[in-house]
């Protein structure tokens, strides 16, 4: 009997499509969360969120990606980092308002 590997997880990837559609729905009903910010706050912001929540579906529907795309853009690593870290910014900054 061959075991699976620990990276098959069938958590790990419903978990990330559900934060990422949590995080765009929040950020559809309050938008002045990013919106409020000044300029050179909310590129970084909007590009982390779109990275974010790109690979949080992406992960979250099952997409493969090529072989020549740069792994650490696209891990499951860095995948639940990145949407650590926007959830994290977005709390703060609804804390913060």
């Amino acid at each position: 009997m061959r075991a699976l590997p620990l990276n098959r997880s069938f958590w790990s990837p419903l978990l990330a499509l559900s934060l990422a559609a949590f995080l765009a729905l929040w950020l559809l009903l309050q938008p002045e969360l990013i919106r409020a910010l000044p300029l050179i706050a909310k590129l970084p912001l909007m590009v982390l969120g779109i990275w974010a929540l790109g690979l949080g579906f992406a992960k979250g529907v099952g997409l493969r990606f090529p072989r020549d795309w740069p792994r650490w853009l696209i891990s499951s690593k860095s995948c639940w980092r990145v949407l650590l870290i926007f959830t994290l910014l977005l709390l703060l900054r609804a804390w913060a308002i």
